[in-house]
């Protein structure tokens, strides 16, 4: 199972946030998104995720767009902010899944179903803060180190899972005194995200240690959004139902707020 030295050893390989990013995020601070679009076409990688991310059948684009100032211009500041932090979770996405029954189009899938449905959130709070919108792109990095965190006990997990439900979290607790939230958030502060971002990422789960009403109150609203896009057909079969628990007791002071805001879908 998982030991202290492993996570200390995956935290070490941890790479930097890189300088293409940094320097396009320099730029949609300025909203100078033309240059920022020019800088970031100097890595292909990331030119190619961010086509593919926009061009998700989430964000309802009629026509597909290749070009990245098009691209760029579609999104906006706030967007192309948020989407730069999702990119940097391919820093680290395993080339395989072994814990969870995910693949890169599943899992670029997946980030998009929470950046479109958490800018809803943020948007019916008032909220327009950037790091704000962009603290959603630590919420599937905790995934990412879970499957890598356990991928070695897989044997051991599916012989307790016969016999208990499994909550990766609780494990990862028990095993070594660390809290998923906590481990993505040592790894988003290694990033620069900014304080507020890795509170609300804490705060979406129970007893974070975080009192700020406002940041629990999002943490909330994290924590009940990261269980509606599992609920989605198509990632029902991922296994990720085990990830974290469904804390029905935490989610209750938003639940309707929640339901309000995605009426159309819940009917």
């Amino acid at each position: 199972m998982v030991t202290k030295r492993e996570i200390e050893e995956y935290i070490k390989r941890i790479p930097p946030k890189p300088d293409v990013v940094s320097r396009t995020l320099v730029e949609v601070e300025k909203k100078d998104l033309r240059k920022a679009s020019e800088i970031a076409k100097e890595d292909p990688i990331l030119t190619g995720y961010m086509r593919n991310l926009i061009n998700k059948p989430i964000f309802g684009l009629r026509h597909k767009v290749k070009d990245l100032t098009q691209i760029f211009s579609i999104l906006g500041t706030d967007a192309v902010y948020e989407l730069l932090h999702h990119y940097l979770l391919t820093l680290l996405s395993p080339k395989q899944w072994r814990v969870f029954s995910l693949n890169e189009s599943l899992f670029r899938e997946l980030q998009a179903n929470l950046s479109f449905y958490w800018n809803r959130i943020v948007v019916y709070e008032g909220i327009n803060e950037r790091d704000v919108i962009s603290a959603v792109s630590l919420l599937p990095l905790s995934i990412v180190v879970c499957d890598e965190l356990f991928h070695n006990s897989k044997n051991e997990i599916d012989i307790l899972s016969d016999s208990s439900v499994i909550d990766y979290d609780f494990l990862l607790h028990n095993l070594t005194g660390v809290h998923l939230r906590n481990l993505t958030a040592q790894i988003g502060k290694y990033w620069g995200f900014s304080d507020r971002a890795l509170d609300i990422v804490r705060a979406s789960s129970r007893d974070s240690g975080v009192s700020d009403e406002e940041i629990v109150k999002l943490g909330q609203w994290m924590h009940l959004l990261l269980f509606y896009v599992l609920s989605k057909p198509q990632f029902i079969n991922t296994d990720l139902n085990t990830f974290i628990k469904f804390d029905t007791e935490y989610i209750a002071p938003i639940y309707n707020d929640f339901a309000e805001v995605f009426a159309e879908e819940m009917e």
